[in-house]
């Protein structure tokens, strides 16, 4: 009878003990370590309590995947470099890094949600009202990712993957001669790429 006590002591103290974050990172299939551990898969961070050096390791089966976040690819492809810089997450902008990941998207195509999500309102990259400065942001499987440079149809209510969800935004007449495309920008300015 002891050791039945002791143990449900003991296991209502760690999940006690267990944060939100570990908890998001846990129901994605993950597993909250330091880094210096091997991980079989990817390291996301964000997603765990503690010092930034604790991550969420998912394996690569259990990463969620993004769908298709434009109309006229079949996958989502990765802006090169152009004359306006780099799409990749951590490219260097003048004298900032880059913190999204730029999906190429022609000019008014449509943008389809790219998993299950919660629309919670407009998000805006620069605040300053030109053509392009629309967006959303979307949560749900413990994601929460903002859209830039696009024009909502909705900024609140649900929805599924692959769903309409907008329009691109003239980026032509904004920056002439760039790839266009969509930005996808983690909400705590994670690294998206595992996703995509």
């Amino acid at each position: 009878m002891k050791t039945v006590i002791i143990l449900a002591v003991i296991f209502s103290t760690v999940l006690c003990s267990m944060s939100y974050a570990d908890h998001v990172c846990m129901s994605q299939g993950g597993q909250c370590q330091h880094t210096s551990q091997f991980c079989k898969g990817t390291y996301l961070g964000g997603l765990c309590e503690g010092p930034a050096k604790r991550q969420c390791c998912l394996n690569e089966a259990a990463l969620l995947k993004f769908g298709v976040l434009c109309n006229g690819y079949s996958g989502n492809v990765k802006r090169r470099c152009d004359s306006y810089g780099c799409g990749n997450y951590g490219a260097r902008r003048g004298g900032h890094l880059h913190k999204g990941l730029d999906i190429k998207c022609s000019d008014g195509s449509t943008v389809y949600a790219p998993f299950d999500a919660k629309l919670n309102g407009q998000a805006r990259p620069y605040g300053n009202g030109n053509l392009i400065d629309d967006g959303i942001n979307l949560s749900g499987k413990g994601l929460c990712v903002k859209l830039f440079y696009m024009k909502p149809f909705n900024y609140r209510g649900n929805v599924k993957k692959g769903d309409k969800i907008g329009n691109l935004l003239p980026m032509q007449k904004v920056y002439s001669g760039i790839t266009s495309h969509i930005h996808v920008q983690m909400c705590d300015k994670s690294d998206p790429t595992p996703y995509l």
